[in-house]
């Protein structure tokens, strides 16, 4: 899934870069094309597309000028928040690969079992991540991806473009960008004017980008602790099939919008319950997987084949129907593990059962019968659901995992829409990360991001004479916080694919 999705990325820039070749190229199309892109501001280059305008200056203006006592306050209050965030930014840069290096010695004294338990469990534990699509973003997800990235740099962008406004500072334009396959934004200021004013005023213009992202992260904390206030008002409680990939074996079996009931007899009445129910089917040892109770007449009358003394990677229906399934039981008369061949649907309508003490009350030679798997992956399964007759799934509890997605809640009334269920939760899931991490990173004093700047003018107004003498300093705080993030970033990248 990965590499294909590589291999589209790959395709895509090389057709974006062939047509652009070809357009310049020839003469009738060589003009036109480049009117067009000279009226868009747009600019091609290896893996990335720009644009420029100017056309939002006066929009800009406007915001800025008008009630620019006001949002000079606003911008004030964003000093203190940027201090905080880089502060806290610069600490935890500086202790998180200690905690790395740690961590790293307590696998090395645990067991490789314990390990590979660990690293799986702890993966998604890390404070720093990669996001990539395809990798830790399933594609079903890009939308919400790109939308919440897109509207996290553009309200970093107007940030700065209001607040170098509202200080009458010329913004020479805006753009936006796509680099490799992500979205982005940038104002560009008339650096002259920025120079030529207080540091104090260049600090509200240099903060507001990362102001603005903690406010964005605040709002969407905000959103995601008062939306299940509102699902528990306005949806009901239950466990509906939002999607079945095109992949899944179940795809034409399962409708979506159906409501599953249980699993292998185990309840379902939320999402949570169904998850937990795979995994605890997923986890059992075949042994021990869910049975059906059965006296030993029935297993005699529905019986194809019986085989005693069954052994564990024998299947006792390899030369019969698709219909039946090779179920394995033990009885009083035959104390030896038996195998019997059954069609699995009749079977499946039994009473559930773990042991044979479970089907005493079904009569006294009853017997639990389970399914047969040759390996530790292989379950049969009943999924019941309200749109039809159970269905009876072979293979791994890990494909149903991947490709069936269910969500807790149904509208109590038709004119409420799905997409408030999981859809704009899952975007401002994403808008407070991305949020966070355009904060979290623009506050640290780097080369390129707004920390470089906000150090300087910070400098500037604590001690104007000091950063008069000894500007050419700021080089070493500079290159210690682009090391910083450098190497959180390598090791970020290192522990989530590598260790």
């Amino acid at each position: 899934m990965f590499l294909r999705f590589i291999l589209q990325i790959v395709l895509f820039w090389l057709i974006i870069h062939l047509v652009n070749h070809l357009l310049l190229r020839f003469r009738i199309t060589k003009r036109p094309y480049g009117r067009l892109l000279r009226s868009l501001g747009c600019h091609i280059s290896i893996c990335n597309i720009m644009f420029y305008t100017t056309s939002f200056n006066r929009l800009f203006y406007r915001i800025g000028s008008k009630n620019a006592r006001l949002w000079k306050g606003w911008f004030t209050i964003g000093i203190f928040i940027a201090m905080i965030t880089s502060i806290c930014a610069c600490l935890i840069l500086f202790f998180l690969p200690m905690r790395y290096v740690y961590d790293l010695r307590q696998q090395s004294i645990s067991s490789k079992q314990n390990l590979t338990t660990f690293k799986q469990n702890e993966r998604d534990t890390l404070l720093i991540q990669p996001i990539i699509p395809g990798v830790n973003v399933p594609l079903e997800q890009m939308v919400h991806f790109f939308l919440a990235l897109l509207v996290c740099t553009v309200f970093h962008e107007f940030g700065h473009a209001v607040a170098a406004t509202a200080e009458q500072v010329r913004l020479n334009g805006c753009g936006y960008f796509l680099f490799l396959l992500y979205p982005g934004a940038y104002v560009d200021l008339n650096h002259e004017q920025v120079q030529m004013i207080s540091a104090y005023r260049q600090l509200r213009i240099y903060c507001a980008g990362v102001f603005h992202n903690m406010v964005l992260v605040l709002f969407a904390v905000l959103f995601l602790l008062i939306h299940p206030i509102f699902l528990r008002n306005f949806y009901t409680e239950t466990a509906m099939v939002s999607r079945v990939s095109k992949e899944s074996p179940l795809s034409s079996l399962l409708p979506v919008r159906s409501i599953i009931q249980s699993i292998d007899g185990c309840v379902v009445n939320t999402s949570n319950d169904w998850y937990q129910c795979l995994r605890l089917i997923r986890d059992r040892r075949p042994q021990d997987s869910s049975g059906y109770c059965l006296t030993q007449d029935e297993i005699q009358l529905l019986s194809n084949h019986i085989e005693f003394n069954q052994t564990i990677n024998y299947d006792c229906c390899q030369n019969f129907s698709q219909k039946n399934y090779c179920f394995l039981y033990h009885s009083k008369q035959y104390s030896y593990q038996n195998g019997a061949c059954m069609e699995a649907r009749t079977i499946t309508q039994h009473p559930p059962c773990l042991l044979n003490s479970d089907c005493q009350r079904h009569g006294s030679d009853a017997s639990c019968v389970y399914p047969f798997t040759a390996d530790n992956i292989t379950r049969l399964v009943r999924i019941s659901h309200n749109q039809g007759r159970a269905i009876l799934f072979v293979g791994s509890i890990n494909e149903i995992y991947r490709t069936i997605t269910l969500q807790s809640y149904q509208a109590k009334y038709n004119f409420i829409p799905t997409i408030l269920i999981t859809d704009i939760p899952l975007f401002f899931q994403y808008v407070g990360a991305f949020s966070f991490a355009l904060a979290f990173f623009n506050a640290v004093p780097c080369y390129g991001l707004d920390g470089q700047y906000i150090l300087a003018a910070l400098i500037e107004y604590c001690s104007p004479n000091f950063y008069r003498k000894y500007q050419t300093s700021l080089v070493f705080p500079l290159i210690v916080g682009t090391c910083l993030l450098v190497v959180n970033v390598l090791l970020a990248f290192v522990r989530y694919f590598l260790l």
